[in-house]
């Protein structure tokens, strides 16, 4: 495991997230900071070689374990509300809701782990054509 539970207790400690002290069981918070790193690397891969020694990285799971707890569900993101739409005589109402897909359910940890991830590669290519006048 890159993180440790000790370097996650001290950046909450530091920070003074009583929510994580609260968390008496060190198994649960063990179980915690491994969800998190599943989720880093299942959401967020592919990362720069030597990404897990990097500050960033480690705010992200420790930021993303304390998330966790505080909702375990990670997989629905509430939706949001894009725009509204009322008549008075008919009493209809529309909601236009944003795209599942583009709801990040941990936009912080987001941020932070952008800067960690491979750039984008665009393969070489070859087109044939004809030019004609």
């Amino acid at each position: 495991m890159a993180v440790t539970l000790e370097q996650v207790d001290t950046f909450h400690a530091e920070r003074q997230h009583s929510e994580w002290a609260a968390i008496a069981d060190d198994a649960q918070r063990s179980a915690l900071i491994v969800r998190a790193l599943d989720f880093v690397e299942a959401n967020y891969a592919p990362l720069v070689e030597g990404a897990e020694t990097q500050p960033r990285y480690l705010m992200s799971v420790a930021l993303l374990a304390l998330r966790l707890f505080q909702s375990p569900d990670t997989g629905t993101a509430k939706p949001s509300v894009k725009s509204e739409k009322k008549e008075m005589r008919g009493m209809k109402k529309e909601v236009e809701y944003f795209e599942p897909s583009s709801i990040d359910p941990f936009p912080g940890v987001t941020k932070l782990i952008e800067p960690l991830k491979q750039p984008a590669i665009a393969a070489p290519c070859v087109s044939f054509g004809k030019l004609t006048r």
